[in-house]
């Protein structure tokens, strides 16, 4: 029996229809909760205006807001000295300030790399007040081999023999001075170098008193430079008993002399009587003083 053309049809609606519920009902989500939010918040870093260079600026050449620009830099990563605004920089069309190093574009602009106003880019211009450049000589051994460059710190050792004779041999070493900045090697005075090379000379930024120190040390004895890390602790200048030493040896030394009295010898003559020999003593000066002057027989 053949199944008519409509019932065929029904039927595969309801199959269609259930397939359909079932497909939904394994869909459909048991219970529908409230979406949860979670709220991250960055911090947000505060941004300065930072002075760079906008082009290349050499050595020697003046800074001023013609050849600088400012950029937004984070306020942990600005470098200490740094300008807001080309105006403070202070150079004009009387005074300039002149950079001691090279610049590349996009280089802060520091205060410690430039010339007080109306001065020339030298050397006097990187000193701090109260600062004076006295120079050492050096050799490639006591000279760390030549490693030690501009704007390196160090620290400064006097060596000196306190041996009594010349077969005596003592030597002792103190440290002088501490953390003491290189201000040139030889002629190099760019503290951006980083070529190092043997040096004869050393020049140091030293207060007024250590430069005393230096100079004293240096005719009592052998002065030598220890690198310090760039990572190491900045310490004090400090004064050491060599230093007291070196201080001490420019007074004038008290000498005492004491006379002593020496007893005169006394003087014998020889006398000859013929063939008879004999010896008188001279009496003294005292002697004649509290005596009559006679000859007294030799005992």
């Amino acid at each position: 029996m053949r199944m008519s053309p409509a019932i065929s049809l029904g039927a595969s609606a309801a199959l269609g229809l259930a397939a359909t519920y079932v497909a939904w009902q394994m869909t459909k989500s048991d219970s529908e909760a409230d979406p949860v939010v979670t709220e991250i918040s960055l911090p947000v870093e505060n941004e300065v205006n930072v002075v760079v260079a906008s082009d290349v600026i050499v050595r020697g050449d003046t800074v001023s807001i013609d050849n600088v620009t400012v950029e937004r830099w984070p306020e942990s990563k600005a470098p200490y000295g740094y300008f807001t605004h080309g105006l403070e920089i202070g150079s004009n069309e009387y005074a300039q300030r002149l950079a001691l190093t090279d610049f590349q574009p996009g280089d802060p602009i520091l205060d410690s790399r430039l010339s007080p106003l109306g001065t020339r880019a030298s050397l006097s211009g990187r000193l701090e007040p109260g600062y004076r450049a006295y120079t050492v000589r050096m050799d490639d051994v006591r000279g760390v081999a030549g490693f030690v460059l501009p704007g390196d710190k160090v620290d400064v050792l006097f060596t000196q023999d306190k041996g009594r004779n010349a077969r005596a041999v003592n030597l002792v070493s103190e440290v002088l001075l501490q953390n003491v900045e290189v201000l040139a090697v030889d002629s190099n005075d760019d503290p951006l170098s980083d070529q190092p090379k043997l040096f004869a000379r050393a020049t140091l930024a030293v207060s007024v008193d250590d430069a005393k120190k230096l100079s004293v040390a240096a005719g009592l004895g052998d002065l030598s430079l220890a690198l310090r890390g760039a990572r190491e602790p900045d310490r004090q200048q400090v004064a050491t008993p060599a230093a007291k030493i070196a201080a001490a040896r420019t007074t004038p030394r008290r000498v005492t002399r004491r006379v002593v009295a020496r007893k005169p010898a006394d003087k014998q003559i020889k006398v000859m009587l013929g063939t008879e020999e004999s010896e008188v003593k001279v009496p003294t000066a005292a002697e004649q003083a509290s005596a009559p002057t006679k000859l007294i027989p030799a005992s």
